[in-house]
Formats: C-alpha cells, sequence, structure tokens
C-alpha cells in the first residue's frame, strides 16, 4: 500500500520505520532538516523537506498516488488541514492525530469527519483511560480492551506471596474458573514465553492475561493478597494527560496533588480543577514533595514533557515513600534504564499511538492492536470473514505459526476460552495473540483479501 505521513517526530519515525519493514510503499514530510536526514538514513522510505500544508511538497512527496495519508504532527492545525488537502486529492484514508478533547473528547463540538478525518487518534485521552483502568485494577501494569469492552488485556508483575506462585497452569484450571480467562504471555527475564498447561508460575513474572470483563474481580485474589484502596495520588506535570488525568481522579480518589514548574500552566490548572491541589515547583525539590505529603501517596505519576525530569522525578519519589510510580517516556533509549531501576509502570505513548493506527492499515477486518513493550507482541482482534480459511476447522488442525495463539473467540457476545477441538464460525471475533515473526502469517489466515 502507497501510505503517505506527514510528520516525521517519533511517532511519525516509528510508524513509517513498522509499516516499510511489512512492506507498504512510504512515504514522509518534515519541515525539520535532521529529522529528514535521520529518516533518509536509517529508514527505506521516501523522505521529503517542507511544509505538509504545501500542495507541492505533498505532491512532491507522491500524495496524488497514496491510498492513505497520516497526519501525525505535534500539531492539531496542521493535520486536520493534510486531511483536507488529502481529500482534495482523493486519498481513500485520512488518518490524524488529534490532542484538542473540541474534536475527540466528552465535549467535542466538532466532528473529525467534518475535516475529512476518517479516524482521530487522540494518545493523550487513551493514556488517561489506561491509567484510570489500571488504577481500578489493584496491580495491574498494562491494561487494554476487546469485544466493545467485554474482553479485557491485563499484565501483572507476579509479587513473592501472590497464591499463584508455584502452581502450573493446568492445576490453576482445576481449581478456578480457567474458562473465563486466559495466561496468553509471559514475560521471565527478558524472555517471552507463550505458556502451555505444564507452566509454573513464578515470583517477578511479567504475565498477560485476556480475562472476561465480569471475571475479573474473581481473580484479582489469585494475584494480590492485600488490596487497598487509592487514597492519593500526586502528579508532576501539568500538561493535557496529567490535567485530564486528575480531572478524572477527582471522582475516584480523596487527594489529588499535581506539581507544575511552570508558573503558567500551574495557575491554568488550578482554575480548571476544583478539587486537586496545584503546587508551583519543580518534581526534583524535596521540600515540594514533603509539602505534596509524598509519604502518603499511593501512586506518583510523572507526566511531564520532559523524559529526563519524569524519571528524576520518578526516582525521588519513589525513594521518598510513594507506594508505586507511573513514569510517562517517549524516549525508547530510556525503557531498558526504567526497567532496570524497578519502575512500577511505564507509559509509552509512541506504542499506544502506533497500535491505534496500525488497525486501520493491517489486512483483514481488525478492531484493535495493541502493542506490548517495545512492538515485542501484539495482542489483535480480528473479525472472521467469509472466505477466511480457519472457518468451520477445529483449531488443532490449522497451521498456526509459531509465536501465536488464540486467546478468545468472541461469540453472540460472550467470551469463549478455545481448546484444539474449537472451531471458529464466520461472523465471529477472535483476539489473538502474535510475536512479530507470526503477523503476517495470522493476517493471511483470517483475512480473504486485501481491503486496498
Amino acid at each position: 500500500m502507497r501510505i503517505l505521513i506527514v510528520g516525521g517526530g517519533v511517532i511519525g519515525f516509528n510508524i513509517a520505520e513498522e509499516l516499510s519493514n511489512e512492506g507498504h510503499d512510504i512515504s514522509i514530510v518534515d519541515i525539520d532538516h535532521a529529522r529528514i536526514k535521520r529518516i533518509s538514513e536509517r529508514l527505506d522510505v521516501m523522505a521529503v523537506l517542507g511544509n505538509g500544508c504545501r500542495v507541492s511538497v505533498l505532491k512532491k512527496a507522491g500524495i496524488e498516488d497514496a491510498e492513505m495519508v497520516l497526519a501525525v504532527t505535534n500539531i492539531d492545525e496542521i493535520n486536520i488541514v493534510v486531511c483536507i488537502l488529502a481529500n482534495k486529492f482523493g486519498v481513500a484514508r485520512k488518518i490524524a492525530r488529534i490532542r484538542n478533547e473540541e474534536f475527540t473528547g466528552k465535549t467535542q463540538i466538532f466532528d473529525p469527519r467534518e475535516f475529512f478525518i476518517d479516524h482521530a487518534i487522540n494518545q493523550e485521552q487513551v493514556i488517561v483511560e489506561s491509567i484510570i483502568d489500571m488504577i481500578k485494577t489493584p496491580g495491574a501494569i498494562n491494561v487494554a480492551e476487546f469485544a466493545d469492552g467485554e474482553i479485557l488485556l491485563r499484565g501483572f508483575d507476579v509479587p513473592h506471596d501472590a497464591p499463584i506462585v508455584g502452581r502450573r497452569l493446568d492445576e490453576l484450571k482445576e481449581v478456578s474458573q480457567m474458562d473465563s480467562f486466559l495466561i496468553t504471555a509471559v514475560y521471565r527475564k527478558d524472555n517471552i514465553i507463550i505458556p502451555k498447561g505444564d507452566y509454573t508460575i513464578m515470583p517477578e513474572d511479567n504475565i498477560y492475561i485476556l480475562v472476561a470483563k465480569n471475571t475479573l474481580p474473581l481473580i484479582l485474589p489469585m494475584l494480590n493478597k492485600k488490596v487497598n484502596e487509592i487514597q492519593k495520588v500526586v502528579i508532576y506535570g501539568a500538561t493535557f494527560t496529567g490535567c485530564s488525568l486528575a480531572a478524572e481522579l477527582e471522582t475516584i480518589v480523596r487527594d489529588v496533588t499535581i506539581i507544575e514548574p511552570s508558573e503558567n500552566r500551574a495557575e491554568a490548572a488550578a482554575s480548571m480543577l476544583s478539587k486537586t491541589i496545584v503546587l508551583y515547583g519543580e518534581g526534583t525539590d524535596f521540600d515540594l514533595l514533603k509539602e505534596a505529603n509524598i509519604n502518603e501517596a499511593d501512586f506518583f505519576m510523572a507526566l511531564s514533557d520532559d523524559d529526563e525530569l519524569n524519571l528524576l522525578s520518578a526516582l525521588l519519589g519513589k525513594k521518598h515513600g510513594a507506594k508505586k510510580v507511573i513514569i510517562i517516556t517517549n524516549e525508547p533509549d530510556y525503557l531498558p534504564i526504567l526497567d532496570s531501576i524497578d519502575m512500577d509502570i511505564v507509559i509509552n505513548p509512541r506504542l499506544i499511538t502506533v497500535g491505534a493506527i496500525l488497525q486501520h492499515i493491517r489486512k483483514g477486518r481488525i478492531h484493535s492492536v495493541v502493542k506490548l513493550r517495545e512492538g515485542e507482541a501484539e495482542i489483535i482482534e480480528f473479525d472472521v470473514i467469509p472466505g477466511s480459511k480457519v472457518i468451520d476447522r477445529k483449531l488443532k488442525e490449522i497451521d498456526f505459526p509459531e509465536g501465536s495463539i488464540v486467546g478468545a473467540i468472541i461469540r453472540n457476545g460472550e467470551m469463549i476460552i478455545p481448546n484444539g477441538s474449537s472451531s471458529i464460525r464466520a461472523g465471529e471475533s477472535v483476539v489473538v495473540f502474535a510475536l512479530p515473526s507470526a503477523i503476517s502469517k495470522i493476517e493471511k489466515l483470517f483475512g480473504k483479501k486485501k481491503l486496498f
């Protein structure tokens, strides 16, 4: 597929890299010379220097032949103009990164389709929803939803005192409602495993579970002996994400505090939020952390736009008593460091946005794509379309590629945990876990033909 990307920042670069590796014909536009130079040196794509709002630049990048345009700059207005221009050139699909809630939020006054945007991606909104879901799921470090929220993906670090420690999966099946959830993947010492029945859960395993929504409360006691209610949250950064999150937390948490180093941002946050305490100062100021009663915080969340300050403030928050730390980072090089220093939850907006965009590009009818860690695996929800190779065949008879597993079948709105004798019918949906090497083969199994 011919895809034109406008915006060569962190998001645009990684989407271009992913799609180029999958064999798509990619061109990318950016106004920054250093970015274009980096893209040209590192990726097998056409890189064009210029303003993505100019017709001459878009023509040079091949918009007249493009089948899809992705507008992913940091400026909403530029992304909107790009999609309007793409429509003029008859581009079939237009996807835009939009951060303004007036276009994508609960209070939106414009429909993105009025600007010829087929899909608007608001990564900040997704981040806020993810953090709220993590707070509502004690112990979770990763969250996602499938089947319109009826099937949940939850990632957990297994504590030493968890009741499931030392138990084989086939033993858990005998003593629990194993037909309502499935452990699809385990990270152990940086190795990813698709576990079978004889796999034994060990302390510090990072496990990913697919579970029916109404069953989640039943499995939480297996993972945490003691669960405390969240009473206090301290946020570093009155960013769009930080303020939106604080507004949501005000309805479910007793005590919310924001620390913001910009006086103007701090004043704006204080006027916008009704119950949140806003403190002006640096997140690395120990006296300010003491004023925020960091030692009582159930969560310290480093959500500023500065990755380095997020790291330093998170370390201080953890050192001075915060029970759990959430840190946001766009810098891939920081992820191994954050793992090594035991940050509780690391949020990577890049993976969130790339996953949201990929679901509109993959072959077959795909509802959602969730990328785990640094793209080391994906959870994909497919519609099973007529003509698919998997229809009315037992799973054990299908040549699924190594590094993949069907985690759930959605039949008449109900979640079914499949076994080798299960079969899939046309019109149903499936949730599949796949390593990168297996993704293209999985798409061929579940797809009938290309969308474009």
